[in-house]
């Protein structure tokens, strides 16, 4: 489904509805939790954006999340602040303590140095502002490696299919596309 709010582009994936109703037949308050914040967190980086005068291209709405794509370059600060908007909503939240562990779970999440997660973002910002290009991917590419490495060990170790589910998310993701 797709429509347009001032010239912003809206698609919401059939995926995202079948995950609410799977949650309303399984009577999950933390799956509609997880969307609910999840949402507040994409809202943390709109408000950014437009804070800085920038606006939506398109925001995607989708089982795996929501995504906000925009078409203006930022100084290094104010992307910075705009890419962890969502996190420090997330923190927020968990520190009024609102649903403290599904917040604190999706900060943390957010914060891994891994594309398209805000913490692989913030890496990629920081390496491309103090290397060549190059090195900068290469740096990156390594990190990543050895925290998704890491991150599958950890949840074969722990048995946590919910993370191995997120790290299949994140290697699709990755493979299929590039920076934005």
């Amino acid at each position: 489904m797709v429509f347009y709010v001032n010239k912003a582009k809206i698609r919401i994936e059939y995926s995202f509805l079948l995950m609410i109703a799977f949650s309303v037949l399984l009577k999950s308050s933390n799956i509609a939790f997880v969307l609910l914040f999840s949402s507040m967190h994409e809202i943390g980086h709109l408000i950014a954006l437009l804070i800085f005068g920038g606006r939506a291209k398109e925001i995607n709405v989708s089982f795996y999340g929501i995504g906000l794509k925009y078409d203006y370059s930022f100084s290094f600060l104010k992307e910075l602040v705009l890419f962890s908007a969502g996190i420090i909503v997330n923190l927020i939240l968990c520190l009024l303590n609102i649903n403290r562990n599904i917040n604190l779970s999706l900060a943390l999440i957010n914060m891994l140095p891994l594309y398209p997660l805000d913490g692989g973002r913030i890496l990629k910002l920081i390496l491309n502002k103090m290397f060549y290009l190059n090195v900068s991917d290469y740096i990156f590419k390594t990190v990543s490696f050895i925290v998704l490495a890491l991150l599958v060990l950890y949840s074969i170790y722990a048995k946590n299919y919910s993370l191995i589910l997120i790290i299949i998310y994140i290697i699709i993701f990755s493979l299929n596309n590039t920076f934005e």
